[in-house]
């Protein structure tokens, strides 16, 4: 009998990030965009043309990157229309890759979890997707999601679409999702912690605390939650109160908690920045004194390349953490990406660089004010 729960909570453990879904306004341009700046391709399209009445969603892959880009196809879409209405455009779910659906969303409501759909089958003549949903933040979901037994592009209901979205654009080098991190409220950080850490059987690796009562000025508390595999990282944010940060901003245009922003991992980070700017791709931008102080603290480093690019770096005993951020990427100042490529083994999260990133920010946010 041990040996048998040993074997389950093995099988528990084998998850990471599967597909990100977005709700937006008008999906093709979203998806469009994603194409044109980010290097993805258009997989399949699931729509009314298809059987699908209520939405219009297109399947979009870069590596191991896989997006779902959704809008309504109709007034009465009320699901999608409200979310869009109340957030604007931003991420709806986030798909996790298990080894067997029922048993994980089992020991998932054992351990506190709230059900949005149970487990159920999906299902054509390329054959079935097992699927389940639970309750994340505001108005999100954590998908649990099984292909084993489906030979199609990606969902029932999906058709290809490739030849129809057949575009040159230049290689991001974007490979992976490395990390996802979500806003929250005040005092909602350790509510959500220990929910995902129950869910998906993670812990907490680091805690950054920047809050005013500390004798700081950055005002946010922040926590990381790896998996076992360490594929699944999700990253917390909480603000302080009465402190103006990106953070809270965030919750404000959002109307609510949700996802911030999500980490792509590159191979080459300076391709990929070069490429995307080439695409028309805005980051964050940081001062001088950033680089200045950086090169003073590591000679070793070749800031120039970094300064040229405006990427950011940590070093931890040899290993680097290359980052950049994009500026939101939507109309509302909430949702961006980050671009990170790790040397060397590197397994943090740069934490000394949420310095330069906030400050970055909140001269941005400065500006706009100003403006």
């Amino acid at each position: 009998m041990e040996s048998k729960n040993e074997i389950i909570v093995s099988d528990l453990l084998k998850i990471e990030y599967d597909f990100i879904e977005y709700y937006v306004g008008m999906a093709k341009m979203v998806v469009y965009w994603h194409v044109k700046a980010l290097g993805f391709k258009v997989i399949a399209y699931a729509g009314p043309e298809t059987g699908v009445e209520d939405r219009c969603s297109y399947y979009i892959v870069k590596n191991d990157i896989k997006l779902v880009i959704t809008s309504a196809s109709q007034p009465s879409s009320y699901k999608i229309v409200s979310f869009v209405d109340l957030h604007g455009n931003g991420i709806k779910r986030m798909a996790i890759s298990v080894d067997n659906v029922k048993e994980f969303f089992g020991r998932a409501m054992k351990n506190g979890a709230i059900p949005i759909k149970h487990p159920h089958l999906t299902s054509d003549d390329m054959g079935f997707v097992e699927q389940a949903s639970l309750k994340m933040f505001d108005d999100n979901e954590i998908v649990l999601i099984n292909y084993d037994n489906y030979n199609g592009d990606f969902l029932p209901g999906y058709k290809n679409v490739e030849k129809e979205w057949d575009f040159e654009y230049k290689d991001s080098a974007l490979e992976k999702i490395d990390h996802v991190a979500c806003a929250l409220r005040l005092n909602e950080i350790t509510l959500w912690e220990n929910y995902f850490n129950n869910i998906f059987l993670s812990k907490t690796v680091l805690e950054f605390d920047e809050r005013q009562e500390s004798g700081k000025k950055i005002g946010m508390l922040l926590k990381v939650l790896q998996s076992e595999n360490k594929s699944i990282n999700n990253v917390l944010v909480e603000p302080e109160h009465g402190v103006n940060t990106q953070v809270q901003l965030f919750i404000d245009q959002n109307y609510g908690t949700g996802i911030q922003h999500i980490a792509f991992e590159s191979n080459n980070i300076f391709k990929s920045v070069q490429a995307l700017r080439e695409n028309g791709v805005k980051f964050t931008k940081y001062p001088d004194s950033y680089y200045d102080k950086l090169e003073k603290k590591h000679p070793q480093l070749d800031v120039d390349i970094l300064r040229k690019h405006g990427v950011l770096c940590d070093v931890v005993d040899g290993a680097l953490l290359f980052q950049i951020f994009t500026v939101p990427i939507g109309d509302r100042a909430t949702f961006f990406y980050e671009i990170v490529q790790r040397v060397n083994d590197y397994d943090g999260f740069g934490l000394d660089n949420i310095y330069a990133l906030f400050d970055a920010m909140e001269q941005e946010l400065k500006l706009k004010r100003e403006y």
